[in-house]
């Protein structure tokens, strides 16, 4: 999980980097439902009842990319990253004890919460800011990122088979993304894809690879618990935004990795 976490902090970086996000993410989901398509005549097909899962999933994964574009639309990577993904533990494990009835040992709830107020804490600055937009956007994508978690772990366990429901997701969650970006914006659309090509395909890959690392800790794990150890990719995000993109350094930022880091260690030992 931790080195999904770097591959999906990476994958977001480029995003971030592009002068038009949307155009990064439908062309990361074009090389993702190529991928996966590869895989789909050595997988067996889902059970009837998983296709309403994955029905469902699709939304939450496209409203994750739409308020994901507008997050980064309107704050740097240091700041966006944390607050969008800063309550998805806390939700995600909530959720989980609704729907799955999933209850972590205290250990573990207490590495979630330390986890998530290290990564709330990181967010702070936009909050004191009030950028009303990002806010926003950036909460739309964590109740996503949270709901596709609960509902990826269930349909998981009841596929019974991580990969075939993986390669199965994403080509219906990416393929009918790439769709009706092509409805929305058209021809020109192919335009911006060719002058951002290498570093489409290089994300595409990098987000292929971190998803389905994370379907398959879902497969394994209580949601709350893989959820936050995936969090810990905003440690990287961090770090890239200073080091690639000279976002500020702040002190508020190194002491909140470390509650990530702490929190991180009692999810990894407590059992």
């Amino acid at each position: 999980m931790l080195s999904a976490a770097a591959l999906h902090a990476s994958w977001h970086a480029l995003v971030k980097s592009s002068d038009n996000q949307l155009t990064m993410l439908t062309g990361m989901s074009l090389v993702a439902t190529a991928i996966a398509a590869l895989f789909l005549p050595f997988v067996a097909l889902p059970p009837p009842a998983v296709w309403p899962v994955l029905a469902v999933s699709l939304l939450f994964h496209s409203g994750y990319r739409f308020s994901l574009a507008q997050a980064y639309a309107h704050g740097d990577l240091g700041a966006a990253y944390p607050l969008a993904r800063g309550l998805v533990p806390i939700l995600a494990m909530g959720i989980g004890f609704w729907v799955l009835g999933q209850t972590p040992p205290t250990g573990q709830l207490a590495g979630v919460v330390v986890v998530s107020t290290g990564v709330c804490w990181l967010a702070s600055e936009a909050v004191r800011a009030f950028q009303g937009k990002l806010l926003f956007a950036a909460a739309g994508a964590g109740i996503a990122v949270a709901g596709y978690s609960v509902l990826d772990s269930y349909g998981v366990r009841l596929s019974g088979d991580w990969l075939s429901f993986t390669v199965w997701l994403i080509v219906i969650d990416s393929g009918s993304f790439v769709v009706l970006m092509f409805i929305l914006r058209g021809r020109r659309l192919w335009d911006e894809l060719g002058a951002v090509r290498e570093r489409t395909l290089l994300s595409g890959l990098l987000g292929v690879l971190s998803f389905a690392v994370f379907l398959w800790a879902l497969s394994r794990g209580p949601v709350g618990a893989v959820t936050a150890l995936r969090e810990t990719s905003i440690l990287f995000a961090v770090l890239i935004g200073m080091a690639l993109y000279r976002e500020k350094r702040a002190f508020h930022r190194c002491a909140a990795a470390a509650l990530i880091i702490a929190g991180v260690v009692l999810i990894a030992v407590w059992r």
